[in-house]
């Protein structure tokens, strides 16, 4: 099957079923799809990816080189963290690190993690006693802000969006054994830095725990 053009997005079923509604209101001719693999983008993107734009929504799927080669325009993502926290949970490492703010980054994907070009960031004040329930609800609503001027660009044309030139990444990659290994050292912090993890990481601890016992 050949398609005219063609958007793919990257997510969750909830949001993918949403934002497939969304488009098709915008423009009921435009053929939308949503994969929640990147196996599942791989078997879709076979045919050939030309004027096929790809929007990843808060995944942590990493697009290989491979696929993202056969893409135009461009693919998109939707990064829960502001270019200070790239990687995965960002808002844990802020909230621990005691970081001023917070936000949401919109990028070009390349096929290095959080590397391509910004297009745009949300910003938001995060305050000393921020917590990753209600924080991480603040994120999604914002990330879901920012796909709503994705999706009106992409279903509109397949140019590029502005970039943010004044945005660049750093160096501080978050990454899930870095956040595993502060987990683990809970037991040793003094009360204030665990009272700041537990913060940082509620829910997650509980699963570490409960992983650390099964193991033990």
């Amino acid at each position: 099957m050949s398609f005219e053009r063609r958007l793919i997005f990257l997510c969750g079923e909830a949001e993918g079923e949403a934002f497939r509604g969304h488009v098709a209101r915008l423009d009921p001719n435009l053929e939308t799809v949503w994969c929640s693999t990147v196996a599942a983008l791989d078997f879709v993107t076979r045919s050939g990816g030309h004027r096929t734009r790809v929007i990843s929504f808060l995944t942590d799927q990493i697009v290989p080189k491979t696929i993202l080669e056969r893409l135009r325009p461009r693919p998109i993502n939707v990064h829960p963290g502001p270019p200070e926290f790239p990687g995965a949970h960002g808002l844990s490492f802020a909230i621990f690190n005691e970081a001023k703010e917070f936000g949401v980054t919109v990028h070009e994907m390349t096929a290095k993690v959080d590397d391509g070009p910004i297009i745009m960031v949300d910003r938001f004040a995060l305050p000393s006693d921020a917590e990753i329930v209600s924080y991480g609800n603040e994120v999604y609503a914002r990330s879901v802000a920012l796909v709503d001027h994705v999706i009106h660009h992409c279903v509109k044309t397949d140019g590029p969006m502005p970039h943010a030139m004044r945005e660049q990444w750093t160096d501080n990659h978050c990454t899930k054994r870095r956040l595993k290994n502060l987990m683990t050292a809970v037991d040793y912090l003094t009360p204030q830095d665990r009272a700041r993890l537990i913060r940082a990481c509620g829910p997650l601890l509980d699963l570490e725990k409960r992983a650390t016992s099964s193991h033990g």
